[in-house]
């Protein structure tokens, strides 16, 4: 039997648009996304086997490229020794953003998922430490840079594929391999925002629409439906901010956070010395 193994793998950080880049990948022709996105083998599921986690692959043995992303692979201290036994060619995708904005997100992904009710910020840091450790990039990337060789793990920013998505989706594409000439509608799609529906069935239906043209591979004429005045008003009219229901982070808290993270950012700088962070809290050199 022919095992079908994932070329790449995208280890998060949660809320770093981990689901935009499953999404552009999902796109790519040559590139086969397991489903769900978040697979979370080496972290979560690492005794099922490996006939398991391949099973989530099996569908794109033709493709050039497999490809999954769990953001839990980030932060769990297992994940890196595990994947590189597993695959040692494997390459690595991890995405960051700003710790303390992403911790503030994590906040409202939490609220969104009901996971607790809506509160300010300070009282959900205080109920969940997971906010801040997700956040300890220097800690965690070092795990992985240990595991693999530097030339087999992209790191990337948040910030830098909000402002030029195509830009971004186009160093993704060489970084694996596939044609980085490819272009999508899908690159300026905003994906996982902090919002929630007023009518939740109205949502589950039009998502369980929307997915099931996606493995049909019809990505494209689904987000012309998407963008037609009818649909567009309805999505609109379902959809609530969160961020209008939850307070915004206290200055005093940023600071605190600020110093809390600034020996993260240090070795962060120092696994990244040609890469300067785009985040003003800690400078830019």
């Amino acid at each position: 039997m022919v095992r079908v193994k994932p070329e790449v793998i995208g280890i998060g950080a949660q809320k770093c648009a981990s689901s935009w880049i499953h999404a552009i990948l999902g796109a790519h022709p040559d590139v086969g996304v397991s489903d769900p996105k978040e697979v979370d083998f080496f972290s979560y599921y690492f005794d099922r086997g490996y006939k398991w986690y391949e099973g989530h692959f099996s569908a794109f043995a033709d493709k050039a490229v497999r490809f999954e992303s769990s953001p839990s692979y980030f932060y769990d201290p297992r994940s890196p020794e595990r994947a590189v036994a597993y695959h040692p060619g494997m390459k690595v995708l991890a995405l960051l953003r700003n710790p303390v904005e992403r911790a503030y997100s994590n906040h409202l992904h939490e609220v969104v998922k009901g996971h607790i009710p809506a509160c300010p910020f300070e009282e959900g840091v205080q109920n969940n430490p997971t906010y801040l450790e997700q956040g300890r990039y220097g800690t965690h990337l070092s795990r992985w840079f240990d595991a693999f060789p530097r030339d087999q793990i992209k790191v990337m920013f948040a910030e830098d594929i909000s402002n030029d998505p195509a830009a971004a989706a186009a160093d993704v594409f060489r970084f694996i391999g596939v044609d980085s000439d490819f272009v999508s509608g899908v690159f300026s799609e905003r994906r996982n925002e902090s919002d929630r529906a007023k009518h939740p069935a109205l949502r589950s239906t039009l998502r369980a629409g929307g997915d099931w043209l996606r493995r049909q591979g019809l990505e494209e004429p689904l987000m012309k439906v998407k963008a037609s005045p009818p649909v567009a008003a309805l999505l609109k009219y379902n959809k609530v901010e969160v961020r209008d229901e939850i307070p915004k982070m206290r200055p005093e808290t940023r600071a605190e956070l600020v110093d809390r993270f600034a020996p993260e950012m240090a070795t962060l700088r120092a696994l990244l010395p040609d890469q300067p962070l785009p985040w003003d809290d800690w400078g830019r050199a």
